[in-house]
């Protein structure tokens, strides 16, 4: 039967000369090229912070801007809100103004018609009078029969319709 426990074990002249190979390789590494690989590390580690310290940064200005964008957002809603209040204030002057005016003319119009009705009814008087005055005298002149002068006939008449009226 074969020997298995040579074959599960290495052969220690091997396992000798890898070891020092890996020691040289470890020790070549170190001398030639441990400083560019810590140099590359830290340019990585430097390129990420930079990266995340851009990142925070436009964050906070991203925040800043936000936080203006709002304000500019409330100010336009205020804004947006003064000018609608000062429409319906407009409106509600302008409605007062219009309704002022039109009670304003109609005030006019209902003065102006009791004037016309009361000259009117002066017009309507002063002409019964007139004919009260000429039927007073025609009568009179047809009842008296007399000579007496027709303006005196009128004054007589006058002061009797007045007597009436009063």
């Amino acid at each position: 039967m074969p020997d298995i426990a040579a074959k599960l074990f290495p052969n220690p002249t091997t396992m000798i000369v890898q070891l020092c190979s890996t020691a040289i390789m470890l020790l070549l590494f170190k001398k030639y090229l441990w400083n560019y690989v810590l140099e590359f590390f830290q340019k990585r580690a430097d390129f990420i912070e930079g990266n995340i310290n851009d990142a925070k940064a436009k964050n906070e200005k991203a925040s800043e801007y936000l936080l203006e964008s709002e304000k500019q957002a409330k100010e336009a809603a205020k804004q947006y809100k003064e000018i609608i209040d000062q429409a319906k204030e407009d409106a509600v002057k302008a409605k007062s103004k219009i309704m002022d005016e039109a009670n304003k003319q109609a005030q006019e119009k209902i003065e102006q018609a009791r004037h016309e009705i009361e000259s009117e009814k002066l017009a309507a008087q002063d002409e019964m009078k007139k004919e009260i005055v000429d039927v007073a005298v025609e009568v009179a002149t047809k009842v008296m029969d007399q000579n007496m002068n027709t303006e005196a006939n009128k004054a007589l008449v006058d002061d009797f319709v007045k007597q009436v009226i009063n």
